[in-house]
């Protein structure tokens, strides 16, 4: 008898109900997992279990989403869940506040199915399937100095510490991890880490390899990555150790 894979779970924070029923129902359908939640329940469901995404609907407080989605971020159980919000037209004003918050994601409702879907997706096949590793040790794992990447967990190991990425910060490791010292552009490092079909703007890629920046300070004492003004961002080749 053949073993079931778990279907992809995606833990929903609304408190539109008629909403959260039609979401559900779609991702359904596509093969994913749903389940709603309170803001004060979000963290301790997605610690129990992998979860694959979490969606925070800002319909009715954009306020409390940005406060939420700092609260998941600062717990070392959910900082790397994959975490987006769905905003409601006319709070463009939250869309920095969010991403300062630490979101991964956000989407502007009305909320376009096949956009999101296709995030989702993309999410779900990076769980599934891991990473490109350049120097390759077993196990999905890529050596950069005395950095440990591991693809499957999102997770970056320094001697005996270590932290788990979102996917956007994790995708841009990546693409700078795989040519060290190359300036890549803002449009190369968009094309690398986010899904093709979602608009970027450049100060949105300031503001992830910023967090990404910070993550592997805090990690590892060093700064790793270099801006090059007015044309992009490199790993620092100063920075590879033994």
């Amino acid at each position: 008898m053949k073993a079931q894979h778990a279907k992809p779970l995606i833990l929903i924070c609304s408190d539109d109900a008629d909403f959260y029923v039609l979401l559900a129902h779609i991702l359904v359908r596509e093969g994913f997992e749903t389940a709603l939640v309170g803001e004060d329940e979000v963290i301790k469901r997605a610690a129990t279990r992998h979860v694959t995404a979490i969606i925070l609907d800002s319909a009715k407080d954009s306020g409390l989403t940005v406060k939420t989605c700092a609260a998941i971020k600062a717990s070392d159980a959910t900082a790397g869940v994959p975490t987006i919000a769905l905003v409601s037209s006319g709070d463009e004003r939250y869309y920095l506040a969010l991403i300062k918050a630490g979101i991964d994601e956000n989407f502007f409702r009305p909320v376009s199915p096949p956009r999101l879907l296709a995030y989702l997706c993309s999410l779900s096949r990076s769980d599934a399937n891991g990473t490109r590793p350049t120097e390759a040790i077993g196990g999905g794992a890529t050596i950069f100095g005395g950095l440990r990447i591991e693809a499957g967990r999102r997770m970056v190991v320094y001697g005996d510490k270590e932290i788990q990425l979102g996917p956007i910060e994790f995708n841009l490791l990546r693409c700078l991890v795989e040519k060290p010292g190359r300036v890549f552009s803002r449009l190369e490092l968009i094309e690398a880490a986010w899904p093709s079909d979602l608009f970027v703007q450049p100060r949105t890629v300031d503001v992830h390899v910023g967090r990404l920046r910070r993550s592997l300070e805090r990690l590892t004492g060093r700064s790793m990555i270099r801006t090059v003004r007015a044309t992009g961002y490199a790993l620092d080749m100063d920075a590879r150790w033994d």
